[in-house]
């Protein structure tokens, strides 16, 4: 377990960074231009219940380890496949919101077309790691349909619940730092003081 510890720590450092440079971006470039015109800033309606749908997942995980604990196998793959089936939708949701990020910021000629495209790279490397995240998830429940885990044997399935309740609360971070930079560029008392 300390390499998967380890493993998480160092993504969190990654991931901590990006929202951190992320707000640093957002400060320094919140101000419009000398006459250049206040733009708006708006997250794909999407990413609500994509979100919703990531935090299911974990959900389901944590309600599988929960049940291989207690050696119920049919709860352990009844649970995997709805996380499995709830990650792959989450990532099918996830498409339609990025795809309106690129949209948005080809349409923005200004310095928050930046902000879009930023945006973009950050929900494209959560979702590259949810693409890892559903690799495992597919194992896991391959493990599940065979009856591999129980209260003695459960290091993948523990695996995969972390690594999943981590990518929730990268997401969860990341969406508030959305929603903040959102307000923040939408706000005329911000966006008009030069």
């Amino acid at each position: 377990m300390q390499g998967v510890w380890l493993f998480l720590l160092t993504l969190s450092i990654f991931f901590l960074s990006s929202i951190l440079l992320f707000f640093l971006y957002l400060t320094l470039r919140l101000v419009p231009e000398i006459g250049e015109a206040r733009q708006t800033f708006f997250l794909p309606k999407s990413f609500l219940p994509s979100t919703l749908l990531l935090v299911g997942v974990s959900g389901a995980l944590e309600w599988a380890l929960r049940a291989a604990k207690k050696d119920r196998a049919n709860e352990v793959r009844i649970a995997t496949i709805a996380a499995l089936v709830m990650g792959m939708l989450f990532m099918a949701i996830q498409s339609e919101g990025m795809y309106r990020l690129v949209l948005a910021a080809s349409q923005v000629q200004s310095s928050r077309n930046s902000l879009y495209a930023l945006t973009f790279v950050l929900a494209l490397l959560h979702a590259l790691h949810v693409i890892g995240g559903i690799v495992g998830l597919v194992a896991a429940t391959f493990s599940a349909g065979k009856e591999r885990y129980d209260h003695e044997r459960s290091f993948g399935l523990r695996f995969c619940t972390l690594y999943w309740h981590f990518l929730d609360i990268v997401w969860v971070l990341l969406m508030a730092c959305f929603i903040m930079a959102s307000a923040m560029v939408n706000n005329p008392a911000l966006s008009t003081s030069a």
